[in-house]
């Protein structure tokens, strides 16, 4: 005996569902090219979001044709491939999620003499509020929350390795080998029962940002709850069936996964939480709504004086070399020339 696929044997029965999926994560793309060159809503939390949603199409495509070509549901690489993206696609989801909230709970932390350190300063339109002139900074949060976030996030990664090994064990000669069935199990397990308590952990950074931020943001809150449930969801279906043994791939029989309530259930509350999570965070205004910035919160910990007053001083510059550029082009309008010296001289005429 040996643990059943998730998603069961490939049938024929599956094309339409296949397509269906394939289609809509299709639909996605429009949406993928939208965050990608649109300047405003660019971010590269959402990076890894981008690329499973490209994923999925080439997984459920494949899945199709195999439904359709008769040897291909047997293909020792294709059921590899599946079980192996199956079971990593709704971790990499979250662990975004941890790089968002991150963000989310990072940014309220700031107070008003060091907001320019936070990722919700770059983005002019943020539902952020700035803080006001002496409203107090609180270094210890932030500290403890990017700390947590990091473990968190290696954590979730670490997460996926045994999910890649048992996936890359779905061979045809592996059945029958008991010693090789009780790893799968065992791997799978370990990297669905890690994931899921790590959501848990999300939502209880989550809640605790909610009762105890003042000037957190709502939205971000309870878009993150949202997403950690749909994930979730994911953890507990396959927590819940990955039980099941079959005596050989094509075992079609009871414990296969293959009948048609099974069938219902993996599509589900597998595949349809996954793709509404990731039309989630492509649809709504991600940057926007968690302040993210293009890098997200990428500093370690926070700068030093002195990297403050060279970053002020940069910035400063900048802003007068804009200044003396908008000076200059409405000098010419005018009809009036203006020539500039320098960034720091301003103009002459």
């Amino acid at each position: 005996m040996f643990p059943a696929p998730v998603g069961g044997f490939i049938l024929p029965s599956e094309f339409s569902a296949c397509i269906v999926f394939a289609i809509l994560y299709g639909l996605l793309l429009p949406l993928v090219a939208y965050r990608i060159f649109d300047r405003r809503s660019r971010t590269l939390l959402l990076l890894g979001t981008i690329l499973f949603a490209v994923e999925r199409i080439v997984v459920f495509s494949l899945r199709a044709v195999a439904t359709r070509r008769e040897g291909y549901q047997t293909s020792d690489s294709l059921n590899k491939y599946q079980q192996a993206t199956f079971g990593l696609g709704y971790i990499g989801i979250a662990n975004d999620l941890v790089n968002l909230l991150r963000c989310a709970i990072v940014n309220p932390t700031f107070g008003h003499e060091r907001w320019d350190e936070a990722p919700a300063s770059i983005s002019k339109d943020t539902h952020f509020r700035t803080p006001e002139v002496g409203e107090e900074d609180h270094p210890i949060q932030r500290r403890n929350m990017r700390t947590t976030a990091g473990w968190v996030s290696l954590a979730f990664l670490a997460s996926n390795v045994p999910g890649i090994i048992a996936g890359t064990m779905f061979h045809k000669d592996n059945f029958g080998d008991a010693h090789k069935a009780r790893r799968v199990a065992s791997l799978r397990y370990a990297s669905s029962g890690v994931a899921l308590f790590l959501i848990a952990i999300i939502v209880i950074c989550t809640a605790w940002s909610q009762r105890n931020q003042r000037r957190a943001c709502l939205k971000a809150l309870y878009t993150t709850y949202a997403l950690a449930g749909l994930t979730g969801m994911v953890a507990v279906y396959r927590l819940t069936v990955m039980w099941n043994d079959v005596p050989y791939l094509e075992y079609t029989g009871p414990g296969s996964l293959t009948s048609v309530p099974a069938k219902v259930t993996f599509y589900m509350f597998h595949a349809l939480p996954e793709w509404v999570a990731i039309t989630g965070l492509l649809g709504l205004p991600i940057r926007k709504i968690y302040g993210t910035g293009f890098w997200g919160d990428w500093r370690a910990k926070d700068d030093t004086e002195k990297q403050i007053a060279k970053r002020r001083a940069k910035q400063e510059r900048k802003d007068a070399e804009k200044e003396a550029q908008k000076a200059l082009e409405a000098g010419n309008k005018e009809g009036v020339e203006l020539q500039p010296m320098s960034s720091t001289n301003g103009l002459i005429r």
